[in-house]
């Protein structure tokens, strides 16, 4: 009952305060213009009233739509279909998220965390927060967004949220794909690298005995070589025994002069002229042997050049060289 004594339905009330001027607390009749003042308790029950009666319409205007909606879960038949596998992993997770949902209490609070007083009902398809209250959609932040409720809300929701853990899923085996190829590169990198290295050994060990054979065979060289040592021990013996004979022929002469026997003096000195006078032999013509140590040390050092320039030239799958790290360089990374 208005001011003016007509009566309106509570729907035709609010769908046309709706349409008045909503900053004032007055309600023009649609019948003889006539103002009647309203009371924040009435406005708030209009307004409440003409936000659900617009949801309801919304609502019915689309389940109009079914045709469009079954082809849409056909597709999504067909694509579940075709991720049979993943529909298989996908029920673990997706009761793991319920189980989550109702743990972390996302469903179960009933109340509006900006109007404490009100239930919610609602959910905002623009903002995609918490689910809220009338009063929110009504004079919040929520004023003119789409909204639904939650039970309409729901499976929309839920549908996303299955197409996401879908996603994931197919995340998860293309990361599992990777790790799998990672790990046998890895192994072949490691059995190369090990190849290698056994190689190297097998190659250093050979050149070790070559390095021992060819030792042995440069000192049986030196030693084989016909050296001054054999030519100077025969002209030094042969001095050693000329040198003998002159210190006989010193004694006897001293001895004869001693025992002053003037007729055995004579007789001795006759018997010298007869006899070869032992002679200082002749310093012997030896040509020395002389070993270009010069040459030798310059074919010593070039070995050891060589075998320092040794290395290992590491390049990646598109030729770019790869330097090895050093042990400082290895203890950051690990």
């Amino acid at each position: 009952m208005l001011a003016c004594n007509h009566d309106l339905c509570l729907l035709c009330a609010a769908r046309s305060f709706a349409f008045q001027n909503k900053k004032t607390k007055r309600f023009l009749c649609d019948v003889c213009s006539s103002p009647t003042e309203l009371d924040s308790t009435s406005v708030y029950e209009l307004e409440k009233l003409h936000l659900t009666t617009t949801l309801n319409e919304r609502s019915n205007k689309k389940k109009s739509n079914m045709s469009s909606e079954k082809q849409i879960r056909n597709r999504s038949s067909q694509k579940t279909e075709n991720k049979e596998n993943i529909n298989q992993k996908r029920t673990l997770p997706t009761k793991h998220l319920s189980k989550q949902l109702s743990e972390n209490s996302f469903v179960s609070k009933s109340q509006c965390s900006d109007h404490p007083d009100e239930d919610v009902n609602y959910y905002c398809f623009d903002c995609h927060c918490r689910c809220i209250c009338p009063e929110c959609i009504i004079h919040g932040v929520h004023k003119n967004h789409e909204v639904k409720t939650i039970k309409k809300s729901y499976p929309v929701i839920k549908k996303q949220l299955e197409d996401q853990v879908d996603q994931n899923l197919i995340c998860i085996s293309q990361i599992d794909n990777q790790r799998q190829e990672l790990e046998r590169r890895q192994s072949q990198q490691l059995n190369s690298l090990e190849n290698i290295k056994q190689q190297l050994q097998q190659e250093f060990q050979i050149l070790h005995q070559i390095l021992v054979i060819k030792e042995q065979e440069i000192f049986d060289q030196i030693d084989n070589i016909p050296n001054l040592i054999t030519q100077y021990s025969s002209y030094l013996d042969k001095s050693a025994e000329i040198e003998n004979k002159l210190n006989q022929y010193n004694e006897k002469i001293n001895d004869i002069i001693m025992n002053k026997d003037e007729a055995g003096l004579l007789n001795y000195f006759a018997h010298t002229q007869s006899q070869p006078q032992p002679q200082v032999p002749q310093f012997p013509n030896i040509k020395e042997i002389v070993i270009n140590q010069s040459q030798l040390q310059n074919q010593m050092n070039e070995i050891k050049i060589r075998l320092e320039q040794i290395t290992i030239e590491a390049t990646d799958d598109k030729g770019q060289r790869v330097q090895s790290l050093t042990n400082s360089e290895r203890k950051k990374i690990f």
